[in-house]
């Protein structure tokens, strides 16, 4: 079990930080002028107009829901860190511990969290980019996957705690 336990280790280990590399590329090819743009235009603009019907609104929202989309990628890469914990915990013999049940529970939240949100924000960049935004579409591309696995992690996390639950009588029995 120990040989299975540090296969799965390195593969999760592989996977974190390709993703978090994936990341960081995407964070750095994303264009960090319009910020400066942003911060020339609130020098001149001028004071009496409207700043929500003027189009550096569009813009700034453009850049402040491309932050938040980065911030919920990583969230999601640390909700993926928790298999490493988990890992740990099997390597040391508890199957059924207190932590791997929470460990399940913080994936399942994280993975649902990230699709809910991820969702909201694709939506409102569709409508400022005027754009079309397609639900099916989009739930269908990437996020297929995310909410049965996130439901998935809630039923291991009971799984798991009946588990512990059968665990603690067999001990009281013998």
């Amino acid at each position: 079990m120990k040989d299975n336990t540090n296969i799965l280790t390195i593969i999760t280990w592989v996977v974190l930080l390709s993703t978090i590399s994936i990341l960081l590329n995407d964070m750095r090819e994303f264009d960090f002028n319009q910020f400066k743009e942003f911060q020339n235009w609130a020098k001149s603009a001028d004071k009496n107009e409207s700043w929500f019907t003027s189009k550096n609104l569009i813009e700034w929202s453009y850049y402040v829901i491309s932050t938040g989309l980065f911030f919920w990628r990583g969230y999601l890469i640390y909700g993926f860190s928790y298999f490493l914990s988990i890992l740990k915990e099997i390597e040391s013999g508890n199957y059924f511990s207190n932590k791997n049940i929470g460990y399940f529970k913080k994936i399942g939240n994280i993975f649902i969290w990230y699709t809910v949100n991820v969702l909201v924000l694709r939506f409102l960049l569709a409508v400022i980019n005027k754009s079309t935004f397609n639900f099916f579409n989009e739930l269908k591309t990437e996020f297929t996957f995310l909410i049965p696995a996130g439901l998935a992690f809630f039923i291991l996390a009971e799984i798991f705690k009946r588990g512990k639950q059968t665990e603690q009588e067999n001990e009281l029995t013998i």
